[in-house]
């Protein structure tokens, strides 16, 4: 790799790092705000279930953070944060289309375009490793 791509490399996988501390921050400390700015009917009553999901976020935050100063020999966990995020653009995508979710429209649409611009970079990433 160049200068310059192991340069993009490190800010994607920083990026990638945020987002997940940022999403397990608010998932852990405060669910139910998540519930109430989703305004889906179908959100559950008590959010605190979800907490969980928060601190494997942080971890993989922590993780990626860790993994960026060399991203270029961490080809198990940048492969693995391109399906992750992939998956989680294809299945907010699935969920929006399908109709399974009732709430504003923007709650959605944010996450499906950040994880899939992380799912192009980090797929780009990837390729580079190979």
């Amino acid at each position: 790799m160049t200068e310059s791509e192991v340069k993009t490399s490190q800010m994607i996988v920083y990026f990638s790092a945020i987002v997940d501390f940022v999403y397990g921050l608010l998932f852990l400390l405060f669910p139910h705000v998540l519930f109430e700015l989703s305004q889906d009917p179908g959100a559950p009553a008590d959010p605190g279930w979800v907490r969980w999901s928060g601190g494997l976020l942080i971890g993989v935050g922590v993780a990626a953070w860790l993994a960026a100063e060399n991203p270029e020999t961490e080809t198990p966990l940048v492969t693995g944060l391109m399906v992750a995020t992939s998956l989680i653009a294809l299945s907010l995508l699935y969920t929006l289309f399908f109709g399974e979710y009732k709430g504003a429209q923007w709650f959605l649409w944010l996450p499906i375009v950040i994880n899939a611009a992380l799912a192009v970079a980090l797929g780009w990433l990837t390729s580079k490793q190979i």
